[in-house]
Parts: C-alpha cells; structure tokens; sequence
C-alpha cells in the first residue's frame, strides 16, 4: 500500500497525509493535516455533535436512495456553515491581537 501525500497550500512541497485534529471551543473538531516542512495546518474540514450525528446516520444508509442523498447534501451544507462561522471568528480574533 502506497503511501498517501498532500500537496501542501503553503510552501509547495509534497508531504504525508497524517489526518489530525484539535478541539476547539462549542464542542467543535478541527480535522487537518499538518505538513512535515513548515509546520502549516491545511484543513480537512470542521465538525460538531450535530454533524457527527447525520455522519452516521448517513454511514448506516443505503447507497442510491433519496434519505442517503438528503443526508449528504445537509452535512455539507452543516460542514460548510460552520467552517466560515470558525474561519470567520479565527479572522475576527487575529484582527484584535
């Protein structure tokens, strides 16, 4: 089995795909992989109870039916939501330092 690389965002170099995450606060997960040269956290993506929920749900549903397309297109509707509402407030919180 081959290992997996990303291409990191930041200083271009091909790196190891090591999926990590942190907790932030309102019981949300940071899920990223970090890059082995310069250290920069590219985001995977963001997730919370609510969306962990339909996640599973999801898993548990048939493949090629309306529920299972329903429950995909509102994790990422969730999934995108709450990556601008952290990525906002991360902004916002630069600004001020």
């Amino acid at each position: 089995m081959s290992e997996q690389t990303f291409l990191c965002n930041q200083c271009g170099n091909q790196t190891p795909l090591v999926r990590k995450f942190d907790n932030l606060p309102d019981n949300v997960e940071h899920h990223y992989a970090e890059c082995q040269s310069c250290g920069y956290r590219s985001t995977i993506f963001y997730t919370n109870p609510e969306i962990k929920a339909l996640m599973y749900e999801q898993k548990k549903t048939p493949f090629l039916t309306k529920k299972k397309e329903r429950l995909t297109n509102e994790i990422k509707k969730l999934v995108d939501e709450l990556r601008e509402k952290v990525e906002s407030e991360e902004g916002k919180n630069a600004e001020i330092k």
